[in-house]
């Protein structure tokens, strides 16, 4: 395993010692203490647990000792995980109160560890973490986090880390939440991120310890809303891409409704779902719902295939519902195929086809139900819907060939514009990319015997936002 580990300097990551006791410096002249520090030999030693309340405005005159109680602390959380290197994010700036000289303190440290430092001053001479006169710069100068950006690519490239550590400890809280998300930003894809922290523990009697950067609840309702926007958007693999992280996360169990539909998005087993409408009985309502959903996230060349598909499973949700015994005199069943007691002649014949050669490997000679273009001819008015016999008039062979371009073809900007020209035109889709809308599609299911088919997605997505922001209440104490 390379670990990577990324340290920010603040005030008190450097303290004096003295008399058995570590003391901070004083935060209205530490800069200018530690300029005095350069001038001086100093050492570092091992942080005391006693600490003084008092901050040290001089210098001691000689035996000049300090420590580093807070990368102390995260070097013992990791004792027993090599450390490659070290990137030392920092401040050089001659104002007073600047922590100038921590990062070469913690730089000796590492150093002394035997772990290879790097080092970025990402503020110098008077420059200032924002500026407030340029919107774009107003919580932290697109510069400063250029710096930052640059520095973090280049430990990764360097390292190649599989673990990172980030221990923000101190510094500007602003450029610190800028760093951690670089961080992660920037972290390969199989590479481990941990953020650590160091409570001061010196009042506590168990002095400076390192532990995980807790989860903040923030986080999880600012992941609710970013999921149910993309869902409103038709982008449920999307909305599941950005919550997942938080999937084991304690009181984060919301994120299993997301997971639901992201496997419904997918066709993924979803044996514990409770969203009932994705598990529907009539796999017409869920070929619908996925068009409609791709219409609402732009993606044409889904919702073309959908379309067309959702005239078959319709016809098909017909099918499983036939009595081939007493209507057709057949004896199996749709999926594993039929034998007939009397030869098949005329429309009867059209209906049924014969196996293939995997078929016939498989299942034997054994005849099938015909779903091409000739079958649904002949079945259409046996099963007389005359719903789903308007569809299949709307689904004119200019229609269903979009569907050969989409999954032969590339689906090009051209293709896809003149795809949607036609389904508006066929009154597929509505003007505005809708589908449930539409009454061929709404008679269709409404045959099927599926009530107020055009509410159907936002029923589910009413549904969503109540299980999300109802967990979101439940979990709010009083």
């Amino acid at each position: 395993m390379t670990t990577l580990l990324v340290l920010t300097t603040g005030r008190t990551d450097v303290q004096l010692v003295a008399d058995a006791a570590r003391q901070e410096l004083d935060y209205g002249t530490f800069g200018e203490l530690y300029d005095r520090i350069t001038q001086c030999a100093w050492s570092i030693v091992d942080a005391p647990q006693t600490k003084l309340d008092k901050c040290a405005r001089e210098l001691p005159r000689d035996d000049l000792a300090v420590c580093t109680p807070k990368l102390d602390a995260v070097l013992k959380k990791l004792d027993g995980t090599p450390i490659a290197a070290a990137l030392i994010l920092e401040t050089h700036r001659t104002t007073g109160r600047d922590p100038r000289f921590a990062g070469a303190v913690l730089a000796r440290r590492c150093e002394e560890r035997g772990i290879a430092v790097r080092r970025c001053a990402f503020l110098e001479g008077a420059e200032t973490l924002e500026d407030r006169a340029v919107e774009a710069d107003a919580v932290i100068r697109r510069t400063v986090v250029d710096r930052l950006a640059r520095a973090i690519a280049g430990a990764m490239e360097a390292t190649k880390p599989s673990l990172v550590v980030v221990a923000a400890t101190g510094g500007l809280p602003e450029a610190n939440e800028v760093i951690v998300a670089l961080v992660r930003l920037q972290a390969p894809s199989r590479t481990q991120v941990t953020s650590l922290k160091v409570p001061d523990g010196a009042h506590s009697g168990g002095g400076d310890r390192a532990v995980e950067e807790r989860f903040h609840p923030a986080a999880g309702y600012r992941a609710r809303r970013r999921a149910l926007s993309l869902i409103e958007k038709g982008n449920l693999l999307g909305a599941w891409g950005a919550v997942s992280h938080l999937e084991n996360e304690r009181e984060q169990e919301w994120t299993q409704v997301v997971r639901w539909l992201a496997r419904f998005a997918s066709s993924q087993p979803n044996p514990d779902c409770e969203l009932a409408v994705l598990r529907h009985p009539r796999m017409a309502v869920r070929a619908a719902l996925r068009v409609e959903l791709a219409l609402r996230a732009g993606d044409i060349p889904r919702a073309v295939h959908g379309t067309v598909a959702f005239f078959e499973t319709a016809f098909w949700d017909w099918i499983r519902q036939r009595d081939f015994r007493r209507d057709d005199g057949a004896f199996g069943d749709a999926g594993n195929g039929f034998t007939f007691a009397s030869p098949l002649q005329g429309e009867r014949k059209a209906r049924f086809r014969k196996p293939n050669e995997k078929e016939r490997e498989k299942k034997g000679n054994v005849w099938f139900v015909n779903d091409f273009a000739t079958g649904l001819e002949a079945w259409l008015p046996v099963l007389d819907k005359p719903a789903l016999q308007r569809l299949w008039d709307a689904l004119k062979d200019d229609i269903r060939s979009l569907r050969n371009d989409v999954a032969h073809n590339e689906p090009t900007p051209e293709l896809m514009t003149d795809a949607r020209r036609r389904m508006q035109a066929s009154s597929l889709w509505s003007a505005g990319d809708t589908f449930l809308s539409q009454s061929l599609i709404g008679d269709v299911l409404i045959e099927l015997g599926v009530s107020e088919p055009s509410a159907l997605l936002e029923r589910l997505q009413t549904e969503v936002r109540r299980r999300l922001v109802a967990t979101a209440a439940a979990a709010t104490p009083g």
